[in-house]
C-alpha cells in the first residue's frame, strides 16, 4: 500500500487528487461486492484484505530490545483492532463484506499519509470496537492483577472519540504491568505521557504472553463472529 501510494502522489503530485482516486477504488470496491455478492471469491479477497492479525507475531518477536518493546505493543493493538476485531464486527453488523473492506481500505490509506479525511472516518468506526476490546481487557485486568484501578491521566473519553487505539494500548501495558509511553504533537511542542507501572521485566517472555492474550481475544471474536453470521 505505501508503494502504490507513493506511486499515486508521484503522478498526482497533489493530496486532494490522491483522496478522489481512493474514493474511487472504494466505490469500484462497493459495486463489485454488488456484482459478486455470496461469492466464495470475493469472500476470501475479503479475508485476505481485513485479516491482518497474523503478521503482528513476526514483527513483534523480532523487537528484542527494552525500548522496542513499546513499539511490540502498538503492533499488536494495531493488528487486534484494525486487522481484525473492526473489520469482523462491520461485516456482523450489517451483513456485508463490503463494510469490513471499506474499514480495512481506510485503515490501509490512514497508515500510509496523513489523509484527514480518511483518518478521520477510520478513528470514528474504531471507537465501537475498541469498546469491545477494552471490555474484554479490563476483564481480563481485574482477574490477572486483582484490581480495579487503570489511570487514563484523566484522558479517557478524550482518547475514545480522537484516539481509540491509544486506550487499548494503555490496558495492554496495564495487564503486562509494564511502562508504556505515548509520544504526542501540541501547539508545535512534543509531549510523552507515561502510562502503566514497571513490575515485569521486559523481555520476550513477556512479548509472547502479551500476543497470546491477543489471540485468545481474536478468538474470542472470531467464535462470536460465527455466531452472528450463521446462527
Amino acid at each position: 500500500m505505501n508503494k502504490f501510494d507513493k506511486i499515486l502522489r508521484g503522478i498526482l503530485k497533489f493530496n486532494i487528487l490522491v483522496e478522489f482516486i481512493y474514493i474511487i477504488i472504494i466505490v469500484g470496491i462497493y459495486f463489485l461486492s454488488k456484482l459478486l455478492k455470496n461469492s466464495e471469491i470475493f469472500n476470501f479477497i475479503t479475508a485476505f484484505l481485513v485479516i491482518d492479525i497474523s503478521n503482528s507475531e513476526k514483527k513483534n518477536l523480532e523487537l528484542k530490545s527494552k525500548i522496542k518493546f513499546y513499539d511490540s505493543i502498538m503492533i499488536a493493538c494495531k493488528s487486534l483492532l484494525c486487522g481484525f476485531v473492526a473489520p469482523l464486527f462491520y461485516i456482523a453488523l450489517f451483513s456485508s463484506n463490503y463494510i469490513g473492506l471499506m474499514y480495512a481500505l481506510l485503515f490501509y490509506i490512514s497508515e500510509t499519509q496523513n489523509y484527514g479525511f480518511y483518518t478521520f472516518f477510520h478513528r470514528i468506526l474504531s471507537i465501537v470496537p475498541s469498546l469491545l476490546i477494552q471490555f474484554m481487557f479490563y476483564l481480563l485486568y481485574i482477574i490477572r492483577n486483582r484490581s480495579f484501578h487503570i489511570d487514563f491521566k484523566g484522558d479517557y473519553i478524550v482518547n475514545t472519540l480522537t484516539n481509540p487505539l491509544l486506550n487499548i494500548e494503555i490496558m495492554a501495558a496495564y495487564i503486562e504491568s509494564v511502562n508504556f509511553y505515548h509520544h504526542f504533537d501540541k501547539e508545535d511542542m512534543s509531549y510523552v505521557k507515561s502510562y502503566g507501572g514497571y513490575n515485569n521485566k521486559i523481555d520476550e517472555i513477556c512479548v509472547k504472553d502479551y500476543l497470546s492474550i491477543n489471540y485468545a481475544i481474536a478468538f474470542i471474536c472470531f467464535i462470536c463472529f460465527m455466531i452472528t453470521v450463521y446462527i
